[in-house]
């Protein structure tokens, strides 16, 4: 039997749609063993027919396998779970531990490559437009503050919201935030990561299918936040605060959330994808 597991992520944070994220210190482990049928299950029960479909394509030709799959990741809430299975699935399956092939075959399968980037190399990374990856820095005064409502969003939903095309001037203001993102992620600097707040390429369009995330964020920068953004399509919000701080940032998080949901102090998975 192979074990492998990986690591959950907040993708896009704001300006850096489906080419930023960042892979966090919650897990996925998946267990498989060649059998004489395909058998899927999520913890003791049989796991859902999106995820026996995931399963299955990841593992292209492979032989017919059972496999379970443990996960503390929230579903449903931005933070990368699907990215975590297909990842953890296909090193468990394959026995392959080679990243640049694991990274190849699950970013086919999930569509968009930024969540599969963070979940197979950690840290926080980002994708060119001709699929390489390249991991980016962190300043380690930023600690991750992550609020998780209780209500579910798939990412189909998510982005059937999204415009088909975007004015010069969108683009632009677009391009000015993620620079500033990558500089004030990398210096901490409060006025710069102040420069990169505001998405308008998916944050605003989403804000018509759900409004607790741009609470949310309202909330965590109040509370003294340096940067707070959707995690990945939401309804999750991740926030970034230095040390003396972090505890307002989280009782106004839990406030923002009125008992829906919880707030989780994660740290950033360097790690990624293991092989147990």
């Amino acid at each position: 039997m192979n074990t492998a597991s990986a690591p959950a992520s907040s993708a896009n944070l704001g300006p850096g749609f489906d080419v930023l994220a960042l892979a966090l210190n919650l897990r996925c482990t998946v267990s498989a063993e060649p059998a004489d049928e395909w058998s899927v299950l999520s913890g003791d029960e049989p796991a859902s027919a999106p995820t026996v479909e995931m399963v299955r394509a990841v593992a292209g030709d492979a032989e017919s396998h059972s496999v379970r799959i443990d996960s503390d990741i929230p579903v449903g809430r931005g933070l990368g779970s699907s990215a975590a299975v297909l990842v953890a699935a296909a090193a468990a399956i394959s026995g392959e531990a080679e990243r640049d092939d694991l990274f190849e075959a699950t970013a086919k399968v999930e569509g968009h490559p930024d969540n599969v980037a963070a979940a197979v190399f950690g840290g926080l990374v980002a994708v060119g437009v001709d699929g390489s990856v390249n991991r980016l820095a962190v300043h380690p005064s930023l600690q991750l503050v992550v609020a998780v409502p209780s209500e579910v969003l798939s990412t189909a939903e998510a982005r059937a919201v999204l415009p088909s095309e975007v004015s010069r001037q969108v683009a632009v203001r677009s391009a000015a935030r993620l620079a500033m993102l990558i500089e004030g992620l990398r210096t901490a600097d409060a006025v710069t990561l102040s420069a990169a707040l505001g998405d308008e390429m998916h944050e605003a369009p989403r804000r018509s299918i759900t409004e607790t995330p741009a609470r949310l964020i309202a909330a965590a920068l109040d509370a003294g936040a340096v940067y707070a953004a959707w995690s990945g399509a939401g309804p999750s919000v991740i926030g970034l605060a230095v040390e003396d701080s972090i505890d307002a940032v989280t009782a106004a998080l839990e406030d923002a959330l009125e008992g829906a949901g919880s707030v989780l102090e994660l740290a950033i998975d360097r790690e990624g994808v293991r092989i147990e």
